[in-house]
């Protein structure tokens, strides 16, 4: 037992040192984009959130699980209601980087009223089946601290498959508008090409992550906390570089928005008008 709990320990202290090392590396950008921009940019929030979030949630389920392995005596109510949290912890992480995926795709269909409604009925189903997979998963009276280090909740795995169908219908709405914004001449413009290109590689990268950890989870491994770890490092990661690589597109001139919300029906107006 205690060689495993050091390498699960030994796998999420390395899934927070990757989160760290990709605030610093990123550090300059943050200042450059995100610093700059005014108190009222939803989107200046939403990065903090994403990155500051994650890392207080990730330091401060090391601490709790430090002070389990040293032995000292914790009551086992909190810590049920804190391994219950794990799961809203998740949840509120990748619901933040899909707004700002939705969003975009959001835009890229003109503001289409019928794609903000499906993407709500999605947000909305993935925090039922998480609420359904929190009630019918509670701990029961047979919990210990260790399961803290050597569990994650199942729970996970009733919100980990519906967040995936929301990730699949996501990369499918993309694909189809870039597709629809070639054919009416504009799919060269840069900001369709970075969501095509993004929008793919934080699909395959949340897919996967989301697949294993929703995997091992219901397998009951040891080793799933250590998916849950990297679940929270990486879903962080992709939300701010998705933020980041958008704020460093090229202005597209006067009368134009950077914004995620006017960017794409400005650049069809500007290309029809020439």
């Amino acid at each position: 037992m205690y060689r495993v709990v050091r390498e699960i320990t030994d796998g999420k202290i390395a899934s927070v040192s990757f989160l760290l090392w990709d605030v610093l590396i990123t550090l300059d950008q943050e200042v450059e984009y995100i610093w700059s921009k005014p108190r009222n940019s939803w989107m200046k929030w939403q990065f903090f959130f994403t990155r500051y979030f994650a890392v207080a949630a990730q330091v401060t389920n090391r601490c709790i699980e430090g002070v389990i392995v040293s032995g000292v005596y914790l009551d086992t109510d909190p810590l049920k209601r804190w391994f219950i949290s794990e799961i809203f912890v998740g949840n509120l992480l990748m619901t933040a980087v899909e707004v700002v995926l939705m969003v975009r795709v959001y835009a890229l269909y003109g503001k289409n009223r019928w794609i903000g409604a499906l993407f709500c009925l999605m947000l909305i189903a993935e925090a039922i089946a998480m609420v359904v997979g929190v009630v019918r998963n509670l701990p029961d009276g047979q919990f210990k601290e260790f399961n803290v280090l050597t569990t994650t909740p199942y729970s996970f795995i009733y919100y980990g498959i519906a967040a995936c169908v929301t990730q699949i219908a996501i990369l499918i709405l993309t694909v189809i508008g870039y597709k629809l914004a070639v054919r009416d001449g504009w799919g060269k413009v840069p900001i369709v090409t970075l969501m095509l290109r993004d929008g793919s590689a934080i699909f395959l990268i949340l897919f996967l992550v989301l697949i294993f950890t929703t995997v091992a989870t219901m397998c009951g491994t040891s080793y799933a906390p250590i998916g849950y770890s990297w679940f929270l490092s990486i879903v962080a990661s992709s939300g701010c570089r998705i933020i980041l690589n958008m704020q460093q597109l090229p202005d597209p001139g006067p009368g134009s928005s950077i914004q995620l919300t006017t960017v794409i029906p400005d650049h069809e107006r500007h290309h029809r008008e020439a």
